[in-house]
């Protein structure tokens, strides 16, 4: 598979997140994303939901895990690279896709009052993600700091790594905020951003 499929292939993974997190919010009435966690836009009792799910985050998720474990025979050979690429494709692209596969209770029952399996799975499923993920991304940008003809790529990830590390530990250490859904949000988008420079590097269309 050439660079420039494995490339598509990350864009396609985060053009679909970026689509189903759009659209839940378009979709439900007063919804704000602001104070509203992602994962309640796709709740068991949305009313699309479902589509939500199928359409978007779980294929996202799967797209994303393809595009991290296949970026690693394309990108210079690195121990550090491969861990990185690995551990985003297998607790970000695989804990979205689970998180799909797992929705949240109705509000996502964030006061855990006698939980259902699937969002029992779903929490933790978020849990390892955001603990995980964003330190697998700063460890992306100090081996992308040694790439030949990447001027700029490595900082811009590992800038990405540290704000959502950042927004990891205001999301855990504030969950009774106003301000969940854009601590959340912001973190995700961190995170996407550091997928899609990565993604952009395949194709030598940046930094």
């Amino acid at each position: 598979m050439t660079k420039s499929t494995v490339s598509y292939i990350g864009f396609a993974g985060i053009l679909l997140f970026v689509f189903a997190a759009i659209s839940g919010a378009m979709l439900i009435p007063n919804y704000s994303q602001i104070s509203q966690y992602l994962s309640e836009s796709y709740a068991i009792d949305t009313k699309y939901g479902l589509y939500l799910r199928l359409l978007g985050y779980i294929p996202s998720g799967i797209l994303i895990l393809l595009f991290c474990f296949l970026a690693v025979k394309h990108l210079p050979k690195s121990r550090a690279a491969g861990i990185a690429l690995k551990g985003i494709g297998l607790f970000y692209g695989g804990g979205t896709s689970l998180t799909g596969i797992f929705p949240c209770d109705a509000g996502c029952n964030k006061e855990m009052i006698n939980p259902t399996v699937a969002q029992f799975i779903h929490n933790i499923a978020g849990l390892f993600t955001y603990v995980m993920v964003p330190f697998f991304v700063i460890l992306l940008g100090a081996a992308a700091a040694k790439w030949k003809d990447a001027k700029g790529t490595g900082s811009l990830i590992t800038a990405c790594g540290f704000v959502a590390a950042a927004f990891s530990v205001l999301f855990f250490t504030q969950l009774n905020t106003i301000y969940g859904g854009l601590y959340q949000r912001i973190l995700e988008g961190s995170i996407l951003v550091a997928i899609l420079v990565t993604a952009l590097h395949l194709k030598k269309k940046f930094i």
